[in-house]
């Protein structure tokens, strides 16, 4: 509350004092004059005995207008709290060692202009009856700090919502800048300190200064720059991941301040080259298998006639002569020899669909056990361990159970020679892709394929067998007899570790069960 003049300090000086003491000092006034800071002399009951032409321009005042106003009216409602504390400071004077406060106030000026002011109250200890308040104008400042801020925060949103993983470290290799993707490319979290992570322990040992060496090159982007460099950086558990590297030198005039990086992770995209790859292979071989196809086709119809004729005689000339003439053993080979060629004719002929063949829905279990009742009882099989996994309530694929059970066939048998009839075939079944896709595994624990071979072993006439023992056209033939169910083959294999073979299938529409199909 204002105080009457009977209330007032004894103590308190006057205006015409006041003005006295300062104008005793020309200089003194003469500085207060011209300083862009306003300066006013304030009674201790808060009334303005003398306030600088600053001090009238900050507040929005005529020149002269401010003598003889109370601190508390001039502050406005809103800055009552540091009028209040303005009083709390001079109730507790004595008991206090401080003899300065300091507070940002925001006034509206006589003008009707917002204004952020530093208003500064200083107590001197040698003038007790008045004290000083400096108002500073940091209206601009203040603008410049939220622009400032504003442009911070939109930095740091755009750097932490980049796809790629952004980092920046000082001259001495401290890190400075890590954004949410490198953190989530590294594995680091976001409660965790980096403070004591160096940019060295991102790289391969060496590699943090081989990038700073060609980042001050001239043949990498020029100079400051280094662009699209294939590199790897470590995961925090010391696993390498391939990156495209991106960055350069921070310049501060021509000192340099610091470094930067933008890794661009290339596992997702060196996946999708690899797949294309693979496709492209796979089309590749589907072009050389049709025109093998086509080949086999004409070779098969011109051997298979003169092959019936061969043993048409032969049998005839071995009939006439009797089992006991010695050239009856040389009649057996021709025989046999001939039954194999038609053998092998057949399956060129199977080879290039050159047979015709009813489609219907199939369970793929069911030729898996089907299969397995057939080569259970052989010997080769005895000392093998078949372990089953197949999957309940499969759904059916559109197929011909012969030509399938000719794949499983094929695929059991070579994992029987391979392990030389002594070891573990596993055959597992199941739906994927919500059960548009079955799915069969075959893996055996045999020596495996060398990497070299696996190129080929869908190859025609290709064999790891020595002469006679096969005709290399096995697996060309379920490779075609797959194709033509619409599905697909693979294998893989570690030498040592067996060899796995997955094949998979598009499972048959409810519209279809029941339907014959010719193919």
């Amino acid at each position: 509350m204002l105080k009457s003049d009977d209330e007032r300090s004894p103590l308190r000086k006057s205006l015409p004092e006041v003005t006295n003491e300062l104008g005793s000092h020309l200089y003194l006034y003469q500085i207060l004059d011209e300083t862009p800071n306003g300066v006013m002399v304030v009674s201790l009951e808060h009334q303005v005995l003398y306030a600088n032409p600053a001090a009238n321009s900050l507040l929005g005042v005529q020149y002269r207008d401010l003598t003889d106003t109370y601190l508390e009216s001039l502050l406005g409602e809103d800055n009552q709290w540091f009028f209040y504390q303005i009083g709390q400071y001079f109730d507790n004077l004595a008991e206090m060692q401080r003899s300065k406060i300091r507070h940002e106030i925001e006034i509206i000026t006589g003008d009707n202009e917002r204004k952020i002011l530093d208003a500064v109250l200083i107590y001197p200890p040698s003038s007790p009856t008045y004290y000083l308040m400096y108002l500073i104008d940091i209206t601009d400042r203040k603008k410049l700090e939220g622009e400032l801020r504003r442009r911070n925060t939109f930095f740091n949103n755009l750097i932490n919502s980049s796809v790629d993983g952004i980092i920046a470290a000082d001259m001495d290799g401290k890190l400075i800048l890590f954004n949410q993707a490198a953190l989530t490319l590294l594995g680091y979290s976001d409660d965790e300190s980096l403070e004591n992570l160096h940019v060295t322990n991102l790289y391969n040992d060496g590699l943090a200064y081989t990038i700073i060496k060609r980042m001050r090159s001239d043949d990498f982007g020029g100079r400051g720059k280094l662009l699209y460099h294939e590199l790897s950086v470590c995961h925090k558990d010391g696993h390498e991941i391939p990156i495209r590297f991106s960055g350069g030198i921070i310049y501060d005039k021509d000192n340099e301040i610091a470094t930067f990086g933008i890794f661009t992770d290339l596992r997702a995209i060196l996946k999708i080259e690899k797949d294309l790859e693979q496709t492209h292979n796979m089309l590749m071989q589907s072009e050389k298998m049709a025109g093998l196809g086509r080949l086999a086709a004409g070779v098969a119809h011109e051997i298979n006639n003169p092959m019936s004729g061969i043993m048409l005689y032969a049998n005839l000339i071995k009939e006439e002569m009797g089992d006991d003439h010695k050239v009856s053993p040389d009649l057996e080979t021709i025989i046999n020899e001939a039954e194999r060629c038609k053998v092998i004719v057949a399956d060129l002929l199977e080879f290039s669909h050159q047979t015709r063949y009813e489609m219907e829905p199939v369970d793929l279990n069911e030729i898996v056990r089907k299969t397995l009742g057939i080569l259970g009882n052989q010997p080769l099989y005895h000392n093998i361990e078949f372990k089953l996994n197949l999957g309940e309530s499969l759904p059916p694929i559109l197929g011909n159970s012969i030509r399938l059970n000719q794949v499983m066939m094929n695929l059991l048998v070579n994992a029987a020679q391979a392990m030389e009839g002594n070891g573990e075939i596993n055959i597992t079944s199941r739906a994927r892709a919500g059960n548009d896709i079955n799915e069969v595994l075959i893996s055996d624990t045999g020596p495996g394929i060398a990497e070299d071979v696996l190129e080929q072993v869908f190859e025609p006439f290709f064999t790891t067998k020595t002469t006679g023992e096969g005709t290399g056209l096995g697996l060309s033939v379920s490779f075609a007899i797959i194709k033509e169910h619409q599905g697909t083959i693979k294998v893989s294999s570690i030498p040592g570790n067996g060899a796995l073979f997955t094949l998979r299938f598009p499972a048959v529409v409810d519209t279809l069960k029941g339907d014959n199909y010719e193919h």
